[in-house]
């Protein structure tokens, strides 16, 4: 698949999702509300999305569970999904000062 990572197995929203955890665990909903509150409209996403993203990362190994005391799930990004998100943001510069140096001056 091809995104903002350039050739990677992460989809736009699951490299956001990841990005996020790096920073910080957090649980489903506050994820939501992040992005919800960095994007508003610009992005359309329903709590459901996030809920998909969030298992799909686990399924790729990119980040884990982990329960805590009031019922919550909260994720973490494992060693795996931490190296992946290095990998994104590694390309994402080499492609930033690519796309700057064909750019005319301003």
């Amino acid at each position: 698949m091809w995104c903002c990572c350039g050739p990677s197995d992460l989809s736009p929203i699951q490299f956001l999702v990841l990005l996020l955890l790096n920073r910080k665990p957090a649980h489903g909903y506050e994820l939501y509300k992040q992005i919800t509150g960095e994007f508003g409209e610009k992005w359309k996403l329903n709590p459901g999305g996030i809920y998909k993203t969030l298992a799909k990362l686990v399924e790729k190994g990119y980040i884990e569970e982990e329960r805590i005391e009031d019922g919550k799930t909260i994720y973490n990004p494992t060693a795996c999904g931490r190296k992946a998100l290095l990998r994104c943001v590694e390309w994402s510069e080499d492609w930033i000062k690519f796309t700057k140096s064909c750019c005319p001056p301003s």
